[in-house]
């Protein structure tokens, strides 16, 4: 791993931490051509931006018993964690379904390397700022297979195809379960990020995308955290997800999560990673509830 263990690292210093790193997205090649034109369609979302759905009637817990476990040992699911463990997402490019799940407790959930598997982790509560929702990928009788913020390995040892798509396996009895019929897509050929609703348009923009050696990663994801830095001039939020640059083992001293943002250049291969877009585009995109699928395709 890049980073001391995470049962002593401190959190204020990881949260500065990924502050430098998200700030560095602005950083890369400046564009010359204009950006397409942008379409926004009514208010995005009524939900309050930093909190997951609200999640459904609690079903009656099933019909297993968790074996003993020290929560504590367990290492954290957050960006900072490299979980070779990690149970790769079986389908990356299929659009997410919706369904969320989030730790039913303060103290997070285990996640397992299968149904009645191996705990290998924990997953938090919030996995930055803000609770969060972890779309669902899979389902077997009372086990959800969801999509984590973590890497499954560093760019620098596993190659660009093994640091990001990590998912694990949770029990039914240890979440409440939502669902969101809004996802975020960006297509990278065209340089167009739109926001959805079902399958109404709620916002549409062109934008910069990552350069060749520091490419948007192709993968589905989701809205991981959405909040201010002061040191980003360039950009009043960050709408951080939960894949990370697959060419970068670190930046800034951090890991390497991208986001949208605004940014004066705003269109072609300029970043290093991240998905800029105009200004004037960007509340749209940071309206969103936490746990918000999103799909990156070529």
């Amino acid at each position: 791993m890049i980073l001391d263990g995470m049962s002593t690292r401190p959190r204020t210093a990881l949260a500065a931490a990924l502050l430098l790193v998200l700030a560095g997205c602005g950083t890369g090649g400046t564009g010359t051509a204009e950006p397409g034109p942008t379409q926004t369609v009514a208010a995005p979302v009524t939900a309050e931006r930093t909190h997951p759905p609200a999640p459904a009637p609690a079903a009656p817990t099933p019909a297993w018993t968790p074996p003993p476990l020290d929560l504590a040992s367990l290492p954290v699911a957050d960006p900072w964690a490299v979980l070779p463990r990690a149970v790769p997402d079986p389908d990356p490019g299929a659009v997410p379904s919706g369904q969320l799940v989030a730790p039913s407790t303060p103290a997070g959930a285990p996640l397992y390397d299968a149904p009645r598997g191996e705990a290998f982790a924990l997953l938090p509560v919030a996995a930055y700022q803000g609770d969060t929702a972890y779309p669902v990928v899979a389902q077997e009788g009372d086990w959800y297979q969801v999509m984590l913020v973590v890497r499954r390995g560093l760019p620098s040892e596993v190659g660009p195809s093994g640091v990001n798509e990590a998912t694990g396996w949770v029990w039914a009895g240890d979440v409440t379960t939502s669902t969101t019929d809004l996802r975020i897509t960006a297509t990278l050929s065209t340089g167009e990020v739109t926001l959805w609703r079902g399958e109404e348009v709620l916002a549409r923009t062109g934008a910069g995308i990552g350069t060749p050696e520091t490419p948007t990663p192709v993968t589905r994801t989701f809205v991981m955290s959405i909040y201010p830095d002061p040191n980003a001039t360039y950009s009043r939020l960050f709408v951080t997800f939960g894949a990370h640059s697959p060419t970068l083992d670190q930046f800034s001293g951090g890991p390497a999560p991208i986001a949208i943002h605004a940014y004066p250049s705003h269109s072609g291969a300029i970043s290093n990673g991240c998905l800029r877009i105009p200004a004037d585009m960007l509340d749209a995109f940071a309206g969103v509830p936490l746990g918000t699928p999103v799909l990156i395709t070529a």
